[in-house]
C-alpha cells in the first residue's frame, strides 16, 4: 500500500502548481473586481488592516447570510490562504492565531499564498503514517474525532474548489466586455 502522506503531498503540490499557474499576471483590478453588486472581498478595516469579509471573520464573527454574497478573487484567495493558516495553526502549532493580515494587492496575494502554503506543506510533509489516521483533537471542535487525512482532504478541496473559481473569474474578467460587465 502506498504511503498516504506521500500521496497527499504529491497531490497538494500538483494542484498547488496548477493554481499558481492560473494566477500568473493577476492585476489589482482583477483581484478586486466585483462582477455583481454587494460582493464579499478583502477590505481595509477602520485601523487600516486588510480583512476578509464574512467567513465568520466579521467583527462579531457573524455567520454568513443564506445565500452568501458573491465573492471576489481577493476573497477566494484570502479564503484559501486562511484555510492553510487557520487549520495549520491548530494542527501543527498552538492554535492561538486570532488575526490574519490579508493581501492588499495582487502582488501581495501571491506572497500571502506562498507563505501560507509553505507553512502548510512543511507541516504535512512532517507527518508520520500513524498521525495521518489519528484524530485531530479538541482544537477542531465537532471535528475532533476526524483524522488528519480527513482534514487534509478538506483543505485540498478548498484549493480545488476556490482555485477553480479564481480561474473562471479570471476568464470572465478577460471577456467582461463581451458579457456587458464593467
Amino acid at each position: 500500500m502506498a504511503d498516504i502522506g506521500n500521496s497527499l503531498t504529491k497531490a497538494f503540490d500538483f494542484v498547488w502548481g496548477r493554481f499558481l499557474d492560473r494566477l500568473e499576471g493577476l492585476t489589482d483590478d482583477e483581484y478586486f473586481w466585483e462582477p455583481v453588486p454587494g460582493c464579499w472581498s478583502v477590505r481595509q478595516d477602520a485601523v487600516g488592516r486588510w480583512r476578509i469579509e464574512g467567513d465568520g471573520a466579521g467583527p462579531t464573527g457573524e455567520p454568513a447570510p443564506d445565500p452568501p454574497p458573491f465573492t471576489t478573487i481577493a476573497w477566494r484567495i484570502g479564503h484559501i490562504g486562511g484555510a492553510f493558516i487557520g487549520f495549520g495553526d491548530r494542527l501543527f502549532a498552538d492554535g492561538k492565531i486570532t488575526d490574519v493580515d490579508y493581501a492588499s494587492s495582487a502582488t501581495d496575494a501571491r506572497a500571502f499564498l506562498d507563505a501560507a502554503y509553505r507553512d502548510w506543506r512543511e507541516g504535512i510533509g512532517g507527518i508520520g503514517e500513524q498521525r495521518w489516521w489519528s484524530p485531530i483533537g479538541p482544537a477542531f471542535g465537532v471535528y475532533a474525532k476526524d483524522s488528519t487525512v480527513d482534514l487534509a482532504l478538506h483543505v485540498f478541496d478548498e484549493i480545488v474548489h476556490h482555485g477553480g473559481e479564481v480561474g473562471v473569474l479570471r476568464d470572465l474578467y478577460r471577456r467582461r466586455g463581451e458579457l456587458g460587465c464593467s
